[in-house]
Parts: C-alpha cells; structure tokens; sequence
C-alpha cells in the first residue's frame, strides 16, 4: 500500500506535492490557544496589578494624611499645654455628671495656693463659698442646653482659709481623647476689680444721698420763701393800682416799682429751683388747665414793661390772628416766658429790640419765640447754658446778675410738656429760643381775645 494512497495531488511541473498532516494543524491551532490565553492572562494581571499600584497609593496618601493630622494635633496640643501652663487665668477640666476634674493648669498655686494635684483631690464645696455654690450649680445645669452662657462670679477660698472673688467662664465640650462631653472652665481673679465696683456703688449711693439731701433742703426753703414774697408782690401791685388811695410822693412810686421788679425776680428765681430740683428728682408735675396763650404772654411782657424800660430796650408782640388755646401749666409756662423775656433784657444792650411771637402750624405745634438783638452765645456754648449753675464767661454777662438755672428750668418744662426749647444763636447779632408744644396740647377753636401788640 502507498503512503500516498489517501493524499490527494496537484500537479507542478509534473510533480505530485501532498497535502499538510491534520496533526499540524492541531498544533497550530493549539498553540495559537496558548498564545490567546497567555494574552488574556497577561491584561488580568495587568488591571490587577493597576489595581492594587492604586490601592497602595491610595492608602501612602491616607497614611500620610493621617501621619499630617497627628503631628497637627500634637502641635496643637504641645501649643494648648504651654499656654495652660503659662497662662494667668486657672484651666480646669472636669466631668459635669461626677464633678471629676480631669486637668488644673498651674495657675492654681497663683490663684488658690494650691498644688494642682492638691486641687484635683478636693472637691467644688471645699473651694466654692457655701453661699454662691447653689449660683455655680445652676450655672451647669444651663450648660445642657447652652454650650456657652455668661461668666458666673462666686467666692472662692484660698488655701489660707481666705475668701477671693473669681470669675469663672464655663464652656461644653468634648475630651478630644475619648470623646466625653466635659466642661472647660477659665477662672480669674476678680477682687480688685470687686473692690472697685463697691468703692464706686458706695461713692454713687453717697452722692445720691448727698443730691436728696439738697434738694429737699432747697425744695423746703422755696416753700418758706414764697409764702412771704407772694404778699411782698401782692401788695406792691394794689400800692401800684393806688387801690387804696393815691400814693402822693412819685419818689415812693418808684420805690414800690423797684420792689415789684425785684420781689418778681426772686419769686422767679426760687421757681426756678423748685422745679429744677423736683426734675432732677422726677416729681416735677403739671397742673393743666386750657389757657389764652396770648393773653399769657401780653400779661408777662405788661410786668416785664417796666425792667425792659429800664434797659432801654423795645420790646414787641407779634401773635397769630385767632390763636388756638392751649392745654398746659399756665404758672410753668409764664415762667418759661419769664425767663426767656428776662434773658433778653439782661443780654441785650440799650438800644436793642426784643421781639416775641406766637404761631400754631398744625404739623409742628405751638411755638412761642423770643428774639433779641443782643451779644449772642458763641456755638460750642449753645449746649452748655442747658447746664444747671452755667453761665457763659464773657465780659457782659458775667456783669448780669443770675445763677444759670432759668434755661435748665425751661428746658425742663417744655419736656414735661411734651415739647422742646431751641437756641439759635450768633455772637454780636443776637438770639432766638424757640418753645414749641407738640400739636396735641393745641385745642381746636381760636382763644376768646384778639392779637394785639405791646411795646
């Protein structure tokens, strides 16, 4: 039998060529296999081996993050641990549920003459005075709801047995160790600054004391004097009327003038520190009534005629037709004329002008103002004259007799009223003060006389 027998042939050239074993290609193909597989292999490992390069990298990063965050926090440490120690102020940190502390600073040897392991032994009732420790223990009990509150002040005791004022600030947080919810407390000494405060409440108490005492003192004596500096005025006017008969001497006339202008001016005066002192005391009231403010104020310039004759001056009225009344104080509200008419005469030299004004706007009130032409208040002296017992030095005024206590009083009259008192000023020109009521004291309907002038 041939070997050629189950091989089919080609002819080349005359030449038979057999066709390739089926063994062969088995061993290709298999091998092509191999080949396949080990490729496919070979990605695993590669992906595997991206995966765990990606791992490692991953977990170098964390551990060096980590390794960052413990030299942080032992820096941040070392940095709360010197400045505990260095500090001032004592540093205590303690279990709010057993009182435990679980750290003094060294401060407590400044503080309470204590060794901190002496401190750390003894418990809040052998330091806290028996007094304020129910105070320190309601303070901790807010502490559960407010991480934060107020410093809290107690008595702290020494180790000397002594007793020193402390304030404590009291703060929640949490051990950074284990976690626990711990409360931080910053305790200082307070009892110089204790001290001070009681010098100061005493001095104040003193000087309240000292402030009633004159005032009543004064209120007293204004009592007693206008008792007889009412019958001084009162017979001084019938002797001016001549109502009970004619006085023949015109040298006596103008001696009972002299005591008119002069018994006003005090009775004036002693106003002035009445109401001044119940202000300063809050029981300066009113006694209100409806008034014809412009019969007021002609009545005030008619007693006022004779001192601004006297001074040489003019004097003017200028009242809006049909002005409204006016529900006020009318004895305060004439001495608020009083003494705004009265400051012009005194401040304005001879040949001068005073002119008095009423109006009403709705919108702004009542105003009743005073101008004169006289030598004026430098600005940074315009608030100063509010000031009791001030009075402006310059050469003129302090020529002027008067305490400084008219402009105050009106000041405090008009507020009482519910108004205002307003200066404006220039030096060498003159001055204008404003009284204005607020619109709600103004009643409707006109006052029953007419605006008339008066000089």
């Amino acid at each position: 039998m041939s070997l050629w027998r189950r091989s089919s042939a080609h002819s080349l050239g005359g030449e038979a060529i057999p066709k390739a074993a089926p063994s062969i290609q088995l061993l290709v193909l298999g091998a092509a296999g191999v080949l396949v597989c080990v490729m496919l292999l070979t990605g695993w490992l590669l992906a595997l081996l991206a995966v765990v390069v990606g791992l490692l990298l991953a977990l170098g990063g964390e551990l060096s993050r980590r390794s960052r965050a413990d030299r942080t926090a032992l820096e941040t440490g070392r940095r709360y641990r010197f400045l505990a120690e260095h500090s001032f102020d004592m540093i205590v940190r303690f279990d709010p549920r057993t009182q435990r502390r679980t750290y003094i600073s060294p401060a407590v040897r400044r503080l309470y003459g204590y060794e901190p392991e002496e401190a750390m032994a003894m418990s809040a009732e052998e330091i806290i005075h028996p007094d304020d420790l129910a105070g320190v223990n309601k303070a901790l009990a807010r502490l559960e709801h407010d991480a934060e509150q107020a410093p809290i002040l107690y008595r702290g005791r020494r180790k000397d047995g002594t007793y020193i004022w402390v304030e404590a600030s009291l703060t929640r947080s949490r051990d950074p160790d284990t976690g626990a919810t711990e409360i931080v407390s910053i305790v200082r000494d307070v009892s110089e600054r204790m001290r001070y405060e009681a010098a100061l409440q005493q001095a104040k108490e003193e000087a309240d004391g000292a402030s009633r005492a004159k005032s009543q003192f004064l209120a007293t004596m204004s009592h007693e004097l206008r008792t007889p500096l009412n019958a001084i005025i009162g017979f001084a006017e019938i002797m001016q009327q001549e109502v009970m008969g004619p006085v023949g001497n015109a040298q006596y006339r103008s001696y009972i003038t002299d005591i008119h202008m002069s018994g006003t001016h005090l009775l004036q005066l002693i106003n002035d520190i009445l109401d001044l002192t119940k202000a300063e005391a809050g029981k300066l009231e009113l006694n209100e009534e409806m008034i014809d403010l412009g019969e007021v104020i002609r009545s005030v310039v008619r007693v006022n005629a004779a001192s601004i004759e006297k001074a040489g001056l003019t004097a003017n009225v200028d009242l809006m037709p049909e002005l409204p009344l006016l529900r006020a104080d009318e004895r305060k509200i004439r001495q608020v004329l009083f003494n705004l008419i009265g400051n012009a005469v005194k401040f304005t030299p001879a040949g001068g002008r005073i002119d008095i004004s009423g109006r009403f706007d709705p919108a702004a009130g009542m105003r009743i103002t005073v101008a004169d032409t006289g030598i004026g208040i430098a600005p940074e002296n315009l608030q100063r004259v509010f000031e009791p017992f001030v009075q402006i030095d310059n050469s003129l005024s302090r020529q002027q007799p008067g305490t400084g206590l008219g402009l105050p009083a009106v000041k405090a009259i008009m507020e009482l009223h519910g108004g205002s008192l307003e200066l404006r000023s220039l030096v060498g020109v003159g001055t204008e003060a404003t009284a204005t009521f607020p619109a709600e004291r103004v009643v409707a309907g006109p006052s029953s006389t007419s605006a008339r002038s008066a000089a």
